[in-house]
């Protein structure tokens, strides 16, 4: 299994473990001194890649490359996806699997994965390298 292929398979388990924690604080980064939470307001973008206007619950697992970005939206899935689709039409649309949906850039530079959420949707953005 590639590192890559891990890091992407730990950012979603994980995202999933902070969403379904719901009294968490808007955004939550690990402390690596600590491994404590550290609070943060959810950013309007990351790495260029815009956040949706109520993003909220956002968890950034790293800083360089690659990189990724967990949030929560009430917004449903579909309307996520046409977000995504209408702001970067170069993102071509997946076929779901397990109910998640990948958008990738066509240079694969970035991935957005959207999964339903009991009340909203889960996005992951993977940042590859710089888009």
């Amino acid at each position: 299994m590639t590192s890559g292929l891990r890091k992407s398979i730990n950012i979603i388990l994980l995202g999933g473990l902070a969403m379904a924690n719901h009294a968490l604080a808007d955004t939550v980064t690990a402390n690596s001194s600590l491994n404590v939470p550290v609070t943060q307001s959810c950013p309007t973008s990351f790495f260029d890649v815009s956040l949706m206007t109520n993003a909220r619950q956002c968890q950034q697992f790293d800083e360089g490359m690659p990189a990724s970005l967990v949030y929560f939206t009430k917004y449903a899935p579909e309307e996520v996806i046409a977000f995504y689709q209408n702001a970067y039409p170069q993102f071509v649309r997946k076929p779901a699997v397990n109910q998640r949906t990948m958008l990738a850039a066509t240079d694969d530079s970035v991935r957005i994965v959207v999964s339903p959420d009991n009340m909203g949707t889960q996005v992951d953005v993977l940042i590859i390298s710089k888009p």
